[in-house]
């Protein structure tokens, strides 16, 4: 147990040292949350919508071919596959088996994407995996009635980044 938690405090630490978690504080688009208040998102507001909207349109997303989409609606086809693995890691990139297996089905990054905007895509699936990490072990914590850790990515205030 006690290797768990010194590795829950230095991947913790480094998420907070490094400021990994605040990423996307300033977009319209990202979620924050009030300190010791009911995490809240406002999905209501012109600039959230007129923000996402212009995100996903810029997603190259290959559309299906005529077979695919009626894979889509047959469903007697036997061995159909959806065509959402055309566009996972581990189909585009397929060095993704040896290095990061546990990523096969994550969305592959946006073809024209810069180094830059890769690098903070994988800080936010970094934030994001740290969170479901934590949030796992809190809950297990809680079920064998151990103390809770004392970590930064367990308050929602904490975090800033987009969920794509």
């Amino acid at each position: 147990m006690s290797r768990i938690h010194s590795a829950l405090d230095i991947l913790d630490s480094i998420i907070r040292l490094l400021g990994i978690a605040h990423l996307d504080a300033n977009d319209p688009v990202a979620s924050t949350f009030t300190r010791n208040a009911v995490p809240a998102v406002d999905a209501s507001s012109e600039q959230y919508f007129s923000a996402s909207q212009s995100f996903t349109s810029s997603m190259s997303i290959p559309s299906p071919t005529a077979q695919q989409q009626q894979f889509a609606v047959d469903t007697t086809t036997s061995g159909s596959k959806c065509s959402c693995d055309t566009l996972s890691l581990g189909s585009q990139w397929p060095e993704a088996k040896s290095q990061v297996p546990g990523w096969l089905t994550t969305p592959m990054w946006n073809s024209e994407w810069t180094e830059g905007e890769i690098k903070k895509e994988e800080c936010r699936r970094l934030c994001w995996s740290t969170l479901m990490l934590v949030s796992g072990h809190t809950s297990y914590s809680d079920a064998v009635n151990w103390r809770h850790r004392e970590l930064f990515m367990v308050e929602p205030s904490n975090v800033g980044t987009i969920l794509n």
